[in-house]
């Protein structure tokens, strides 16, 4: 069950990413991200007083410093993009995001089984081969070292909230996801107010079509993509909780190829020829672990 969890963490990170990034192309990525996060409390919210739980001052803190972690991540990655091509950063952060907790996990004397070790470790290359995305024109060929150290602090990050709310205890229910995205909220306000991203979010002279009808579907888009989003924190938390923080960070961490199969379904974008042998590697990942 844990596994189907985890490749439902996925499938959910996924839609969330490929929603977002949809509503990104009218208002800037950091606005986008804040009504994500709004939506997805919301519903949070209605499922945890339906569910229950304690939360423990332990379980506060966990939370809380996985929401920070999480939030610094996102704004990381976006300083990445923006100063690197996306067919680096995107699998870069992605594969550290996976490598951090799958260390941390054999760390604290986690031993998968032989096969699921092989998955596991088939499974980072595939994240990267999906994840890699074409170079736009004008990109630059040689990506700056500082790029690199954005895109490999994002993943760790992205690792970084996986662990931190794999330690929540399981009395506090789904709380934990709350809490912490309250936290990224915090941060990410805080952030977008420095920089004063929520006074120049709306659409540029270039992204005018369909007006104010274009900009209220990004809206809506984003603030769907929020709730799938909250989903793959739900199913990732009760799949951690069920089996080894190394195998379920590995299988959670393939989304990229959910955000691919989207793309070719909706927008006829078709994966390229890497993205395509990524993603069969990443089925022999999964029916690996699956077996193990």
């Amino acid at each position: 069950m844990s596994i189907v969890l985890a490749l439902l963490s996925a499938a959910s990170y996924g839609v969330a990413d490929f929603l977002g990034g949809t509503a990104s192309r009218r208002l800037h990525a950091l606005v986008v991200t804040l009504i994500a996060m709004v939506s997805g409390s919301v519903v949070i919210v209605v499922v945890c007083l339906a569910v229950g739980g304690v939360l423990t001052g332990r379980d506060v803190a966990w939370s809380a410093a996985a929401g920070v972690a999480g939030a610094l991540a996102l704004a990381t990655f976006y300083s990445a993009l923006a100063k690197g091509p996306m067919g680096v950063v995107a699998p870069l952060s992605a594969v550290t995001s996976a490598v951090v907790p799958v260390l941390v996990g054999l760390a604290l004397g986690e031993r998968p089984s032989t096969v699921s070790t092989v998955g596991v470790v088939l499974a980072l290359p595939a994240i990267a081969l999906v994840a890699r995305e074409r170079r736009l024109p004008g990109e630059p060929k040689r990506v700056a070292p500082s790029t690199v150290m954005r895109a490999l602090a994002a993943g760790i990050g992205f690792g970084g909230y996986l662990v931190l709310l794999s330690r929540t205890s399981a009395a506090s229910e789904l709380w934990p996801v709350l809490v912490g995205r309250g936290a990224s909220i915090a941060v990410l306000v805080a952030l977008a107010a420095t920089f004063g991203v929520l006074r120049r979010s709306g659409p540029s002279t270039e992204e005018v079509d369909g007006g104010e009808h274009g900009v209220a579907k990004s809206v809506r888009l984003a603030a769907t993509g929020g709730i799938f989003d909250a989903g793959g924190n739900v199913f990732y938390l009760l799949a951690v909780r069920a089996d080894l923080l190394a195998v379920v960070a590995a299988l959670q961490a393939l989304y990229p190829a959910a955000t691919v199969a989207l793309a070719g379904a909706v927008d006829g974008e078709r994966p390229q020829r890497v993205q395509a042998i990524g993603m069969v590697m990443a089925v022999l990942a999964v029916a690996l672990v699956s077996v193990g």
